[in-house]
């Protein structure tokens, strides 16, 4: 007797076609977004153009406008990237052992971000580049926000700290300082040499040692 094929629902078919869709547009995503990280690194920012990524991608502008209707949106997303790398920089255990000076504790984090810059030409284009777009540099300044109260809390379970000005943050100007640094550098030498990493942090600790004594209790319990 022959077997007659099992029909398939309605439902079960527009399943699969939804998720080969969505699989269909996870991947043009990525490829518009991996197009922009090349492009951004050859080209400034304020050039870069939709048209041009989709041109490049070999997909239809409409396509991409549907994933990203303003250049600022694609530049957001790229950006948070670099952020989340960051966020990964500072959340990551630090080395009982070599933090004798709350000092150590900057050098390691400004160490990780810089070999961070080094390793990834389309941050550094994003962040350090020359022509900066308004958006990004807004973005960028909200995250140091963000990321400068994880790194007081961090010098916060080491050591005892003094009363600190409540309005702005020294740890995320500390940050945007070595940042100048490390732009000056990109933009003279196409990286951040290890002279001028030095420098950035060079210029960060002594911001913050006009808030933080030489010589801050260190914290017998880290909680």
């Amino acid at each position: 007797m022959d077997v007659l094929p099992v029909k398939k629902s309605a439902s079960e078919t527009d399943t699969r076609k939804g998720r080969r869709l969505q699989a269909r547009s996870l991947e043009r995503r990525r490829k518009i977004l991996s197009v922009a990280r090349e492009m951004i690194t050859s080209a400034s920012t304020p050039s870069l153009s939709l048209y041009d990524i989709a041109h490049k991608a070999d997909i239809p502008p409409s396509s991409l406008y549907h994933f990203f209707p303003k250049i600022e949106v694609l530049l957001q997303a790229l950006a948070e990237e670099v952020f989340d790398a960051f966020d990964q920089c500072v959340s990551r255990p630090l080395p009982d052992q070599e933090i004798n000076h709350w000092s150590d504790i900057g050098f390691i984090l400004e160490t990780r971000m810089q070999q961070y810059y080094q390793q990834n030409e389309m941050a550094r284009a994003l962040i350090l580049g020359q022509h900066l777009h308004v958006d990004i540099l807004a973005a960028d300044h909200r995250h140091d926000d963000d990321l400068g109260r994880q790194i007081e809390s961090i010098y916060q379970r080491y050591f005892e700290l003094p009363v600190l000005p409540g309005d702005y943050n020294i740890f995320a100007i500390a940050l945007q300082i070595a940042d100048k640094v490390y732009a000056i550098s990109h933009q003279k030498f196409g990286n951040i040499t290890p002279t001028m990493a030095m420098e950035g942090w060079r210029a960060a600790r002594a911001y913050l040692a006009l808030y933080l004594p030489e010589k801050l209790q260190r914290k017998l319990h880290r909680y």
